[in-house]
């Protein structure tokens, strides 16, 4: 097997490999027009229809308003081997119609300038001359900008590069910048001679390309709910993997990283939880390809963490569109009900190559340390005397007790007092490393993007690390006129190194807040302390600095190429057939060794185990896209296709122990005790799909969608479903009722209802299993391990969505919706009768609603030529609620109950501290009028509280002042409660253990004469059952601010730039988790990291510190 899978990613190697060598032979080709030639010969058509016949000639599209040309006269043109240019600009002499091209795109508009080519002025002598160079947001030239003199009727054009010059009357003469889609800038001539402007989009413009699900849409078309995140957001911060940069830019979007270690997964939920067993993580797609997302790892819970996402680099990502409503995430049917996350890559353009280098160095410490603070050596010793005090002995005894438990009280290797601060011991100062570098560019036939990438993150935690080495192709190649081939490869290698984490016995973070200051970290050999030690006595036994410092061994290596091959053919105009090919494999190695000293390995001298996971998916999908225009105001676009998709998944696994020493890790050298497993699965889909959208004259959108799809995972009576969608737009603005309007510059209403489904379950859910590996009167053999159920289906969602685009003043623009997502055949293990054998059967039984509402605003608040100010922000209220359950259960320290939200607590509620003898307190009930000292006579009840916050959301600032920029990202929840479980462990009613380090806890507990404790008087007695209670003490009020990323930066001007002959040079400054706000008063919670409203043992977030530079040649 794992010979063949070595050939699978060789052969996908060599793809890489040919593909790169055609990329690089095109930036040293000799360098053609970047128009395509054409041939024109037509009499007396109207310009309607010559853009109609230039459409069905090249790749140029057109964008006009209809009273812009109906009232043009016919033309009749003879031209062989012409640039569109050259067409055009024959076609318009004496319409009254400008053009202006951007990529493939023209934008046709009448021309304001009654005269642009010669400038007439009452007074030749005073002219001043004015040059420069017009360009987009990304800093590409733009042709086809018309200036004018304000007031007059000067006027001038860019041209194919973006340059222009103009004659002006005086130095009081206003130049106005005018381009369809862009914003007008107004700018007062003054002593300048060279103005250079940078265009920036209009809020009233629709034209933007969205990517959607097979295809692309303009921003006007659209029906359904879709966010967008550009380039630039994503490389506000910088991170290993790019769904970090997602969190507080994207309405109804929460994201939390699962740790604060480099390279950690994290969680997203678009809209609220989807399910209750189910997964509720939203489908990624990137470039067309559905893909394995989060942690792949088989041993997660104890190991380095794989976050197979991760292998893609954020900077290759060109945008990412987020589909947030069925009429968006339909056409992905059984897999669209928690959203879908599109990630379209970087293509290459026509043009020169353009190299870009990036390089960034950032120093990561961790973030909110001071809720961390442990006890130093004398607050412990008072701390630990006095417990065994109150529980009855005298001073001297307790003394003795502390001298008998910790005999190393003096430090062996330097005389003095032991007074160990762990935390400090096991933190630092991690540095990240990244460089990457790119090369865009290509002709009309071969277009190409490739990169390569490093990144090499230390985390704050000795130890800890990410390291990847990523390369990127992506090719288009224009066979000829109605055929053209894509692919896009990616391969990239990473290794991380991070502790278990969570309650993990073998979490040496979580251990690190649990030992005393009396323990030294070396013995009197100078080798790390074995805890183990009777005398040292500690539950949990192991040395976290000598288990991160090499003792013990966490790593995982992920090796994945995925690869993206396409043909298109274009038969007849407006007909595309596209057939596309895509393979994501990916390898994990994972290796561990606990060594024989202390921890884990003690006991059985030494233990290691090793895994891996191989997967290879296929999905080729063929789809057929049609528009069909007609009477000029009709259009009708229409989608079909058809998908397959394999997923193989083969694993294997193996563990020993007893070795010889500490050197040898591998499990080849353990002496005893092998223990060896694997598996090996695969499932399949099996799917068609239609979408139709028509427009009636720009005003008016529906959109429907279709998909049935057939997956190998649910029963053989439920195999198939059918999910749909249906969407409507009205553009509002567009209406003649608005024309006067002015301040309004954008108005569209639009609503969409739809049934998705999510198959988000095991590959063999509804099948009967046997278990093997066991013995029946000494013969191996096996028995039923899982009751099948064929007529499981499907868990599926009917989602309700309304929203309104608006904007004003051509400053604001905004959008508010409200959804309604009701998920019904919950997967869920419903009891049964056990004449079964077992207990339960997984069926699909329960539902459950979330709905709310979002809003985003943005606004241009200044827009002056050297100074500029933005500002952004979305919120979402969110609430969730079961409507549907077979009975109510508890969950740990939830009640999964009908009516109540999902998070609920469900806990013995905390009635404070008696502050006249320093007992706790609880409520007997849910009345909460009867208080008990003994948590014997409570019971547990629903205390109000959920870890569903009320609203979410960011909000941001852009400030720049000439060539300065300061950009400010914030993140925010209000209104959820989290759960600290492993303070609950820790401190619990009073009963003090060797676990209780903290000096918030030391700081608040009772004391005689002390009227305001927080916790109960300490009484020395090990943990007893009220210690591990839910109780509603450690639920803490969740709201939280965090500034997330601070960036300045400074772009240097042409000037500088041109004398090291650089197209462009821009520093940088930047903060992540710079600062966080919140009200809770827990002693180990991280609050965004509490997606699930539970906290135990997480690595806090880290906060990084960087300073970088991008180039481009």
């Amino acid at each position: 097997m794992k010979k063949k899978s070595s050939l699978d990613i060789l052969a996908l190697m060599r793809i890489f490999l040919l593909f790169l060598s055609i990329g690089l032979t095109s930036v040293y080709a000799n360098t053609v027009s970047s128009q395509s030639k054409i041939d024109i010969d037509v009499q007396s058509i109207s310009i309607e229809q010559l853009f109609t016949k230039i459409q069905s000639s090249s790749d140029y599209i057109f964008f006009y308003k209809d009273d812009v040309v109906k009232t043009t006269k016919k033309v009749s043109l003879k031209l062989k081997n012409a640039s569109v240019n050259s067409v055009l600009d024959k076609a318009f002499i004496n319409t009254g119609l400008v053009y202006s091209i951007d990529g493939k795109q023209v934008v046709v508009k009448k021309n304001t300038v009654a005269e642009v080519k010669e400038a007439k002025v009452s007074n030749a002598d005073q002219e001043i001359l004015i040059t420069g160079t017009i360009t987009d947001g990304s800093g590409m030239p733009l042709p086809g900008v018309n200036i004018i003199v304000k007031g007059t009727q000067i006027g001038a054009q860019s041209d194919f590069d973006g340059k222009y010059n103009i004659s002006v009357p005086s130095v009081d003469s206003v130049l106005e910048f005018t381009y369809v889609g862009m914003g007008t800038q107004s700018i007062v001539v003054g002593t300048q001679k060279e103005i250079n402007v940078t265009m920036k989009e209009n809020t009233a413009e629709l034209n933007e390309i969205v990517i959607v699900g097979y295809g692309r849409q303009t921003k006007e078309s659209i029906t359904g709910a879709v966010s967008v995140v550009k380039s630039e957001q994503l490389e506000q911060a910088p991170t290993s993997s790019f769904e970090q940069s997602l969190r507080g830019n994207v309405a109804g979007l929460q994201a939390s990283s699962s740790d604060g270690a480099p390279g950690a997964n994290t969680q997203i939920r678009i809209r609220g939880i989807g399910s209750i067993n189910a997964s509720s993580a939203p489908l990624y797609v990137i470039d067309g390809i559905p893909i394995s997302a989060g942690s792949q790892a088989l041993n997660d819970n104890d190991g380095a963490s794989s976050n197979v996402i991760s292998s893609l680099n954020p900077n290759d990502i060109e945008s990412i569109s987020v589909l947030k409503d069925a009429a968006s995430t339909a056409i992905y049917g059984s897999r669209g009900a928690n959203g879908v996350i599109l990630i379209t890559t970087k293509q290459g353009k026509s043009g020169k190559a353009v190299v870009e280098l990036k390089t960034l160095t950032g120093f990561n410490s961790q973030a909110s340390k001071d809720i961390l603070k442990p006890l130093n050596a004398a607050q412990y010793t008072e701390l630990f005397i006095e417990g065994y005090v109150n529980q009855g002995d005298t001073v001297e005894e307790a003394q003795a007790r502390l001298d008998a438990r910790y005999i190393q009280q003096i430090n062996p290797l330097t005389g003095e007092p032991t007074d160990t601060n762990w935390l400090d011991a096991i933190t630092r100062t991690g540095v990240t490393q990244s460089y990457d570098v790119s090369v865009r560019g290509g002709t009309d036939d071969v277009k190409y993007f490739m990169s390569a990438g490093y990144m090499d993150q230390e985390g704050y935690i000795i130890g800890y690390g990410f390291k990847r080495y990523s390369t990127r192709a992506n090719i288009d190649y224009k066979v000829n006129d109605y055929v053209s081939i894509s692919n896009n490869l990616t391969v990239s290698d990473i290794k991380s190194s991070t502790a278990p984490d969570g309650g993990s016995w073998n979490n040496p973070f979580k251990n690190t807040l649990e030992l005393s200051p009396l323990i030294p970290i070396y013995d009197e050999e100078g080798q790390y302390n074995a805890l183990h030690a009777s005398a040292n006595y500690f539950p949990i036994g192991s040395n976290p600095v000598g288990s991160l410092s090499g003792d013990d061994l966490w790593e995982t290596k992920t090796l994945r190429v995925i690869d993206n091959f396409a043909v298109t053919v274009t038969p007849l105009t407006n007909l595309i057939v596209r057939s596309q090919w895509n393979f994501d494999v990916f390898s994990i190695g994972e290796s561990q060794y606990y060594n024989r000293r202390y921890g884990t390995g003690y006991n059985t001298n030494g233990y290691a185990y090793e895994g891996s996971v191989l997967s290879k998916t296929w999905v080729g999908t063929q789809t057929v896209d049609y528009t069909f225009d007609f009477n000029d105001i009709h259009s009708i676009n229409v989608l079909a296709g058809y998908e397959a998709q394999q997923t193989y998944r083969e694993t294997s696994w193996g563990s020993g122990t007893d070795f010889p020493n500490d050197i040898v890790r591998n499990i080849g050298s353990a002496a005893a005790e092998y223990a060896v497993g694997g598996s090996d699965s695969e499932y399949t889909f099996n799917s068609m799909f239609t979408r139709a959208n028509y427009n009636y004259d720009r005003k008016y959108y529906l959109s429907g969608s279709l998909r049935r799809d057939g997956s190998s995972r649910f029963g053989s009576d439920n195999r198939y479903g059918i999910f749909y969608s249906v969407g409507a737009s009205w553009n509002v603005s567009r209406e003649k009722f608005l024309e006067n309007m002015s301040f309004l510059n954008l108005l569209k209403i639009r609503s969409s209802f739809g049934v998705t489904g999510n198959a988000g379950i095991g590959n063999f859910a509804s099948q009967g299993l046997y278990g093997y590996g066991q013995d029946y009167d000494g013969s191996p053999g096996g028995s039923p391990s899982q009751l099948g159920n064929p007529e499981l289906t499907w868990e599926t969602q009917e989602n309700f969505n309304v929203g309104v685009d608006f904007g004003l003043f051509n400053k604001i623009n905004g959008t508010v919706e409200y959804f309604n997502r009701e998920s019904s055949d919950l997967i869920l293990d419903v009891p049964i009768s056990p004449t079964t054998g077992f207990t339960e059967l997984t069926q699909n039984f329960g539902s459950m609603k979330n709905s709310g509402l979002e809003i985003t605003l943005n606004a241009d608040i200044i827009s002056k030529k050297d100074l500029k100010w933005s500002l952004g922000f979305n919120t979402t209220f969110l609430k969730n609620e079961i409507t549907e359950l077979v009975e109510d259960y508890t969950d740990g320290a939830y009640r999964r109950q009908v009516g109540q939200d999902f998070q609920s607590y469900y806990m013995y509620g905390w009635a404070g501290v008696d502050q006249t003898n320093g007992l706790p307190q609880y409520y007997t009930d849910a009345t909460e009028t009867t208080i008990t000292n003994d948590i014997g006579e409570a019971e547990r009840y629903l205390i109000g509280k959920s870890g569903t916050p009320e609203f979410y959301g960011g909000f941001n600032s852009s400030l720049s002042y000439k060539g300065f920029t300061l950009d400010a990202n914030f993140m925010y929840s209000y209104g959820n409660d989290l759960f600290d479980s492993r303070a609950r462990g820790s401190l619990g009613d009073g009963r003090l253990t060797p676990r209780s380090t903290a000096t918030y806890l030391y700081e608040n507990r009772w004391v005689e004469g002390k009227t305001d404790a927080l916790f109960p008087q300490f009484v020395w007695g090990g943990q007893s059952g009220s210690n591990q209670a839910n109780v509603s003490r450690w639920v803490y009020d969740g709201s939280f601010i965090r500034l997330k990323d601070l960036t300045l930066a400074y772009n240097f001007p042409e000037k500088i730039t041109s004398l090291v002959h650089l197209s462009s040079i821009r520093m940088y400054a930047r903060g992540t988790n710079i600062l966080t706000w919140t009200k809770h008063k827990g002693l180990y919670i991280d609050p965004e990291q509490a997606i699930d409203g539970s906290y135990y043992g997480l690595t806090p977030a880290m906060k990084t510190v960087s300073l970088g530079i991008d180039v481009k040649l």
